[in-house]
């Protein structure tokens, strides 16, 4: 959350001519509602979650269908995928990822994250939904619980 993934996924696909899907819009535009209203309609952060890993699910049979090159090559971009922060929490997540991605793990440090967060939280449910807990806090146990999972999934940290 908040390191710059979406920034730096347009740079790339500028760079290297490949599409950029954005999982968290994609998700949006597919319910037809905001990440949100998708958390209040669906039970919460696991409704979410669900949702999301059909949403990736969906991207990656479209696009591999479309690129089978892309199976035997996965150093090939084709697609970039700018992933939400928490995408790694489910497991069949990590699994499409782990298998048919080179995941690039986008390292901020707590500070920065705090920094640029702490100015607009940008309609992070999450955050928003944090109630008397501190900002810094919430950042802190989102970050412990995510960054093993990321270490372990990238091939390529920056």
């Amino acid at each position: 959350m908040a390191a710059g993934k979406t920034t730096m996924a347009r740079e790339l696909s500028v760079k290297v001519g490949a599409p950029v899907i954005d999982t968290d819009a994609y998700i949006e535009e597919r319910e037809g509602k905001t990440i949100s209203e998708i958390f209040a309609s669906e039970g919460g952060e696991a409704g979410f979650r669900r949702i999301e890993e059909e949403c990736l699910e969906e991207i990656l049979e479209k696009h591999i269908s479309e690129n089978p090159e892309t199976l035997e090559d996965m150093h090939r971009c084709t697609l970039i995928l700018s992933l939400g922060g928490g995408i790694v929490i489910a497991p069949g997540c990590r699994d499409l990822i782990s298998r048919f991605t080179y995941c690039v793990y986008v390292k901020t440090d707590i500070d920065t994250i705090f920094d640029r967060l702490s100015k607009d939280t940008g309609g992070r449910t999450l955050l928003e939904n944090r109630g008397d807990t501190p900002l810094r806090e919430v950042i802190e146990r989102l970050y412990r619980e995510r960054e093993p999972l990321y270490e372990a999934m990238a091939r390529t940290t920056v």
